[in-house]
C-alpha cells in the first residue's frame, strides 16, 4: 500500500508563539500531531505519539507483528527548532538525519525483517519550544 504523504503550507499552522508557559508548549505538540494526522491517512497504525519538545526525547515500538515485513516512521515538529532524528531497529542505527521543526513530515521505511524493536531517538537545542508527532505505519505485510 502506497505511503499518503502531505506537508502544510506555513499558512496551515498557527503562529509561533513566544510565551513558554505550558499551555502554549502544549499547543505545539497538539498542532504537530494534527498535521501528522492530516497527512497521513489510510494506513494502520501500530504506535504513536506527541508531546513537546524536549532536549533528549524518543519512542520505542517494542514488538512488531510477525507478519509485518516493514513499517514507515512518520515524524513532525513544529517551533522552528533543529531536531537531529535517529532511527533503530534491533538495537542498530537505520537512519539519521536534522530536521528543522516547520511542519513537514519526515518519513522513512523501516525493513523489520530482523527481530526486535523499531524506535527513534531525538536531540534539540536547550530552550527549543514547540511540538512533535510521531507514528509507526504498516508498510508491507506478508498476507500468507
Amino acid at each position: 500500500m502506497p505511503l499518503a504523504v502531505g506537508a502544510c503550507s506555513s499558512s496551515e499552522l498557527p503562529p509561533p508563539k513566544t510565551s513558554t508557559s505550558k499551555t502554549s508548549a502544549s499547543d505545539g505538540a497538539e498542532a504537530a500531531k494534527s498535521v501528522l494526522e492530516k497527512g497521513i491517512i489510510e494506513m494502520e497504525s501500530l504506535g504513536d505519539g506527541s508531546g513537546v519538545l524536549q532536549r533528549n526525547f524518543g519512542n520505542s515500538l517494542v514488538s512488531v507483528p510477525d507478519n509485518v515485513l516493514s513499517l514507515a516512521f512518520a515524524f513532525t515538529c513544529t517551533g522552528g527548532a533543529k531536531v537531529k532524528l535517529t532511527l533503530t531497529t534491533a538495537g542498530k542505527d537505520a537512519a539519521a538525519g536534522t530536521l528543522v521543526c516547520d511542519g513537514s513530515i519526515f518519513q522513512q521505511s523501516i525493513n523489520t525483517a530482523e527481530s526486535g524493536p523499531v524506535g527513534f531517538s531525538a536531540v534539540t537545542a536547550d530552550g527549543a519550544s514547540g511540538g512533535y508527532a510521531y507514528a509507526y505505519y504498516v508498510e508491507k505485510k506478508n498476507h500468507s
